[in-house]
């Protein structure tokens, strides 16, 4: 792949005899669309969140085992590319390393809750100093503090988190997520809270755990094994059993799919991705897909096992100023 040319597609400089040689050679070569898709998207994500890294190795590594030669000196434009091509060698895209799990930075709001997020495409670890670890997955945030007047740990979390939990009887851990409140029993759980998914879902592996309104009104206690699912628009609580190995397959960087709908996968991978999707053709939405993807693998290539499963097409929609779309139908 030419990098003074790759350079100009992605900062939207191209002229349309160079967009015409790009398109052309990508429809050539499967791994390097792959790549090209890949690094788009990463480059977007540096330029909006202003990334500075310095790492010349790792992109001078990545770039020699793609193009098997030397990588020249870069200008300021071709820094903003060795950003964007170091985040695609620590997030493993394309083949290059494995899974990340990031350690926490922390926040300090003004409420006195610490804050603790992980970024679009990682799985983040947070440890207390009590030993309770916590598990967050892409894009997710947990705002965190004690309250020693009233001998309660107190969190709040939007997206999901499995939480691995010391249990203090002096001090127990109050989970708020939405309408409800999870209260830890000596307790492992994960719990899925994304808000624009329209409910939240909380699944015991060991321990007890009670699910409260947010007056503390207990609604039921989970034993393990067991899963409730608040639908937040019905206000109501349905319960079914599920496997460790599904609940902790996102920690171990692996989509595990189960009978699940094609627009709840799709979530999914915009999150982890970076990518948008829309239906042209609404009854795919409810297609039901089972089976297990790497999360290493690009996201393409997820398409395209699912698109081997059944019937459906799709096209990429390029955008200079936000992510790619993905065009259903």
């Amino acid at each position: 792949m030419n990098e003074n040319l790759l350079l100009h597609i992605l900062a939207n400089e191209a002229s349309d005899d160079e967009k015409e040689e790009f398109y052309g050679l990508l429809e050539n070569n499967q791994k390097e669309e792959e790549l090209f898709f890949e690094l788009k998207s990463l480059w977007l994500r540096t330029s909006m969140d202003e990334t500075t890294v310095s790492l010349d190795k790792d992109f001078d590594d990545l770039w020699q085992k793609i193009k098997e030669k030397q990588v020249y000196r870069l200008t300021f434009a071709q820094e903003m590319l060795k950003y964007a091509a170091v985040l695609l060698f620590v997030l493993g895209i394309g083949g290059a390393a494995g899974y990340f799990i990031s350690q926490q930075n922390f926040e300090f709001p003004e409420t006195g809750f610490q804050k603790h997020t992980a970024m679009r495409g990682s799985v983040s670890v947070v440890e207390f100093p009590d030993g309770t670890k916590v598990w967050l997955n892409s894009e997710s945030e947990l705002l965190y503090r004690e309250d020693h007047k009233a001998n309660q740990r107190l969190a709040q979390l939007s997206g999901e988190a499995y939480f691995e939990v010391t249990h203090r009887d002096d001090c127990p851990l109050i989970v708020e997520v939405g309408d409800i409140l999870v209260r830890d029993l000596g307790t492992t759980f994960n719990i899925k809270a994304y808000p624009e998914d329209n409910y939240i879902e909380t699944s015991l592996v060991e321990g007890k755990a009670d699910i409260l309104t947010v007056a503390g009104n207990p609604i039921v206690e989970l034993e393990p094994g067991e899963s409730a699912m608040y639908h937040s628009t019905e206000k109501k609580m349905e319960l079914r059993s599920i496997t460790d190995n599904v609940l902790s397959a996102w920690r171990e960087g692996k989509f595990v799919i189960r009978d699940q709908r094609l627009e709840d996968i799709f979530k999914e991978l915009s999150r982890w991705y970076g990518i948008e999707f829309q239906f042209e053709n609404n009854e795919l939405r409810d297609y039901r897909f089972t089976g297990n993807i790497k999360k290493t693998t690009s996201a393409l290539h997820v398409l395209k096992m699912l698109k081997a499963t059944t019937d459906f097409n799709y096209r990429v929609v390029e955008n200079v100023d936000k992510p790619d779309t993905v065009i259903v139908y």
